[in-house]
């Protein structure tokens, strides 16, 4: 999580750099479309090398098996964040504040500048550098918090998030386990019974697998499991549990809470 912060950095300043720097090039191409080919291979450029810097740098983690981890200490298991989704997102967000920046071209010149555009200028930096500094502390929180974002238990599941944490009881949810959502088919949906106090139809829960290191059909088949058989709970947070949970469903190996 940490290693997408410089590389979003990298990409403010890509971006900012090419339209000040690199966009006068194509100027000189006195030809339209060789020009505006230049220009848009130079933008995708300023974005896909830091995208594709952060990505061959943390490809050991992205292998690593999509499975739970086994937390002995507190009888769970764990599924922790996504390197998919957190790093590249906050490396794009990095090289769209790059763009937010005003720019313009200096008259009668083959050059361009910070526009002077007097309060729309300050603010447009302003708002570049808040949302900048927000994407950092957002990587910066995560990585301090350190908790996975969703967690089985002999009770129920924890679905944790930096701003609440959702609690379900094995026995509120419905039978059959989550459905997979449309038109995502990487959100899984639960459905909780309603309380006695309340009318009406099952309650969806949706669950965001994207977020989640873990396979998403092995995840589905794990809360059907629980769901389903009450009696198979009491072995959540074992290595035996866990070991029948590959044989039976298929995930990858196994990895100890020690590896989180």
């Amino acid at each position: 999580m940490l290693l997408a912060a410089p590389f979003a950095v990298l990409a403010f300043g890509l971006h900012l750099g090419e339209a000040l720097w690199l966009e006068p090039l194509s100027w000189r191409l006195h030809h339209f479309v060789p020009g505006l080919l230049t220009n848009f291979s130079l933008l995708a450029a300023s974005a896909a090398a830091p995208i594709g810097g952060y990505m061959l740098l943390t490809r050991s983690a992205r292998r690593r098996p999509r499975t739970w981890h086994l937390d002995m200490r507190k009888r769970r298991f764990t599924a922790p964040a996504s390197p998919y989704s957190t790093g590249p997102w906050a490396v794009a967000m990095g090289w769209i504040c790059g763009g937010i920046v005003f720019t313009e071209r200096v008259p009668n010149q083959e050059q361009k500048r910070i526009a002077e555009l007097g309060v729309a200028t300050t603010i447009s930096i302003a708002l570049a550098a808040a949302i900048m500094i927000m994407v950092l502390l957002f990587l910066l929180l995560i990585v301090v918090v350190n908790r996975p974002l969703l967690s089985l238990d002999a009770d129920g599941m924890t679905l944790q998030s930096l701003g609440r944490q959702t609690r379900l009881r094995w026995e509120e949810l419905l039978p059959g386990g989550p459905r997979p959502g449309k038109p995502n088919p990487t959100v899984l949906v639960l459905y909780q019974r309603q309380t006695a106090l309340a009318d009406g139809p099952p309650q969806p829960r949706p669950l965001p697998a994207r977020q989640l290191h873990i396979d998403t059909a092995f995840l589905a088949d794990t809360i059907r499991r629980y769901a389903d058989s009450p009696d198979r709970r009491v072995g959540i947070g074992t290595v035996e549990e866990l070991t029948a949970l590959q044989q039976t469903f298929g995930s990858p190996t196994i990895i100890p809470a020690s590896s989180t």
